[in-house]
């Protein structure tokens, strides 16, 4: 009675995280925070722990709850370092299972937005030194979890995901944060290392190049008499200057009868993973001695099984489930404008966490396929076998809890926002109501958000983030 009794508990568990944790979004939408914290508690289990205090820790920070969220920051940290040097001994119980066996592990652009939203949750804790450590963590994050993901995918696959190996949006952010305690040399380098990501792959992130980032590094290259410096900037990052160069040679220092505003407006949600299933073949009189040839024989004939199956004569289609990223649906919110003591400003999308997403999971697909189908082929093969030794009664009886065991690894940090938006404004010292414009796609005005007094201190500068739905 064994295998029957594991392949009922086997179709009890076989909801994938993204169906379990339907209403999260939704709750945060709304704002009801501890709702949400409770469907996280709820449709987490122990292989989603890192997940479990990823989601946990955003929430918390758009609960206004800063010191809870970076302790789940923190922990959410340690624990994604402890498991990308984990033994892979999970992978031989996935092959019977699914991934979903398996801990999960960030993909690299999530693991380097912990680091910005703990810095955020310093900064509003009145931290700016601490704030700037956790920018310099996102820059150094990003770049190893992309190589560790590399190791894990095909030569082929890696291009686009090789060039990611650096955020532009977050070095322009770590600049701003050195900037602001005065450290002018760091200021530099961020500001010129944002330069070069953005002109390197503001078309392949469809993100704009702030259009402050050329003024603000030529004002800290006069304040360190790097003129060479910034004449090799001009011509090196053309998308980041203007083309007459005017108004980066011209841009004052931080005026001291004025403040610096950045206000960074998070839209929409990062693309969700949902499920697809898929048949492929077995072949009758195939020994399958290298499954993982036959495994990628497979893949590389999918779309076109009649060429795959010509002359050959299939014994079994193996039914089997795969991760899906859904295509980026739009969100109403493409743009917007501020409007604050008389002034406004657009803003431009700096950060593309969608355009990240598509790009690791088209680099690991490959993989991704290749892994489900050997794990298919690996649960019937186990199936024959049994059939063979065990009579045809139990080989159904395998059969059935391979099938039932079968689903797809839907996780991701669905929480996350798929863009954000950066404007920044000067003003005088005191006390502002900030109004957020919301534009959609053509320009129109869709709503307005409000946030109600902003401090501006002289000669300094004040960070304001809000997401929005």
């Amino acid at each position: 009675m064994l295998l029957p009794a594991l392949a009922l508990s086997a179709v009890c568990g076989c909801a994938t995280y993204s169906s379990r944790t339907a209403d999260l979004r939704p709750q945060l939408s709304a704002g009801n925070f501890d709702a949400a914290l409770k469907t996280i508690s709820d449709g987490t289990g122990k292989r989603d722990r890192l997940l479990s205090l990823l989601e946990q820790g955003l929430v918390l920070h758009y609960a206004d709850r800063y010191l809870e969220s970076n302790d789940a920051l923190a922990r959410a940290e340690q624990l994604a370092e402890d498991l990308y040097t984990k033994s892979v001994s999970q992978g031989a119980l996935s092959l019977v299972t699914s991934d979903e066996a398996i801990d999960y592990r960030a993909r690299p652009f999530e693991l380097a937005m912990v680091p910005y939203y703990k810095a955020l949750n310093y900064l509003y804790l009145g931290q700016p030194q601490e704030a700037v450590v956790e920018a310099r963590r996102a820059e150094l994050l990003q770049a190893q979890a992309v190589e560790a993901t590399l190791a894990n995918v095909r030569q082929e696959d890696r291009q686009d995901l090789a060039r990611i190996r650096t955020d532009p949006f977050l070095l322009y952010f770590s600049g701003m944060l050195h900037e602001q305690v005065g450290e002018v040399n760091d200021a530099f380098i961020s500001y010129r290392n944002a330069a070069a990501a953005y002109q390197d792959l503001h078309e392949l992130l469809d993100v704009d190049p702030p259009p402050w980032l050329g003024a603000d590094l030529a004002r800290v290259a006069r304040r360190l008499a790097f003129s060479a410096e910034l004449e090799q900037a001009r011509q090196d990052y053309p998308a980041v200057f203007p083309a007459d160069g005017g108004s980066a040679r011209a841009a004052p220092d931080t005026a001291r009868q004025t403040g610096r505003v950045v206000v960074l407006i998070e839209t929409g949600y990062v693309p969700q993973k949902t499920q697809v299933r898929f048949d492929f073949p077995v072949f009758g009189g195939e020994a399958y001695d290298d499954p993982d040839y036959w495994s990628w024989e497979i893949y590389a004939g999918m779309g076109n099984f009649q060429a795959l199956t010509a002359g050959r004569k299939v014994e079994y289609w193996v039914s089997v489930a795969a991760p899906q990223l859904q295509d980026e649906v739009q969100d109403a919110v493409a743009g917007c404008r501020l409007i604050a003591g008389g002034a406004t400003v657009g803003a431009v999308a700096a950060a593309n966490l969608a355009r990240q997403a598509r790009i690791t999971f088209d680099a690991e697909k490959p993989t991704i396929f290749f892994k489900t189908i050997l794990r298919g082929l690996t649960k019937y093969l186990a199936t024959r076998q049994t059939r063979k030794s065990a009579g045809k009664v139990f080989g159904w009886l395998a059969n059935a809890f391979g099938a039932a065991t079968e689903k797809a690894d839907t996780r991701c940090w669905s929480t996350l926002p798929d863009r954000v938006l950066l404007g920044r404004m000067d003003l005088p010292p005191g006390r502002h109501d900030l109004h957020v414009a919301l534009l959609d796609a053509s320009g129109r005005r869709i709503g307005t958000q409000v946030i109600r007094q902003v401090e501006v201190k002289p000669g300094g500068w004040t960070f304001v983030s809000r997401r929005v739905f």
